[in-house]
């Protein structure tokens, strides 16, 4: 299973994972802490950006994710300014809602929360195997069982799209339209969706489990790893560059 994985020759490829790990938990930390201003959270919005394009994903699918986070943007500065419209200096009218300088940091800000942490983690699954991410969570002390388990999930995540997909398409097929009728009625009408995609997917679990009683997964107390990766200069530069610039961004969202 590939899951994620995408197989290139890039910047991230060739990082050690438990260096892209310790970045993108830098991300998660820096990004809670500037939460309520969005012009402190930018730069590590940016930064997710870059990492994105050195991961080389390819400019289609960078540009896709970056299209529906705009999209959630929008949203965001709805909600959020609509909170904070008493607050701050009035930058704009739309009839109801009044969205004022500080609401629009507030709403960048939770904005940015959301987005960098979720770049963040889509370049480590992207440029770190499956493999990889076991042993990288074996040596953070989580236990065998539990990161082969995750490992699982996150590697069926685009099995389960697909298989939706699948289903979706056959029922449309059939003559199911999604899109008609009260929301009572498309709630009900992905019952005919829900059913086929869980009973594929419990088959795909069963036998997934039978491959791993055959392999003796989760039977040992530790696993052993014939390729492991090496940390080498590389990684100490780009973790000593990560842990200065989200260290001042962290310091600056404090003060």
């Amino acid at each position: 299973m590939s899951g994620l994985y995408i197989e290139r020759r890039s910047f991230f490829h060739s990082l050690d994972p438990r260096a892209k790990l310790v970045w993108a938990l830098l991300v998660l930390a820096a990004s809670i802490v500037t939460q309520f201003n969005g012009l402190k959270s930018f730069p590590i919005f940016v930064s997710t950006i870059v990492a994105l394009i050195l991961s080389g994903i390819g400019a289609g699918l960078a540009a896709i994710l970056i299209f529906n986070s705009l999209i959630f943007l929008l949203i965001t500065t709805l909600v959020w300014a609509g909170m904070y419209s008493n607050q701050g200096r009035l930058v704009l009218d739309l009839w109801i809602i009044k969205v004022t300088d500080v609401g629009l940091l507030v709403a960048s800000g939770k904005f940015f929360l959301i987005m960098s942490p979720v770049f963040a983690f889509i370049t480590f699954f992207v440029t770190t195997k499956p493999y990889h991410v076991s042993w990288t969570l074996e040596k953070i002390r989580v236990p065998p069982k539990l990161s082969t388990a995750f490992v699982i999930a996150v590697s069926l995540l685009p099995t389960m799209v697909k298989a939706t997909r699948d289903v979706i398409d056959v029922q449309r097929l059939r003559g199911l339209a999604l899109d008609k009728g009260s929301i009572p009625e498309r709630l009900r009408k992905y019952i005919p969706i829900i059913v086929p995609v869980i009973s594929r997917l419990l088959s795909d679990v069963w036998d997934l489990s039978m491959v791993l009683a055959s392999r003796y997964v989760g039977y040992s107390k530790k696993r052993t790893y014939l390729l492991e990766p090496k940390w080498v200069k590389r990684d100490t530069l780009f973790l000593l560059f990560s842990i200065i610039f989200y260290g001042v961004i962290l310091l600056w969202g404090l003060l």
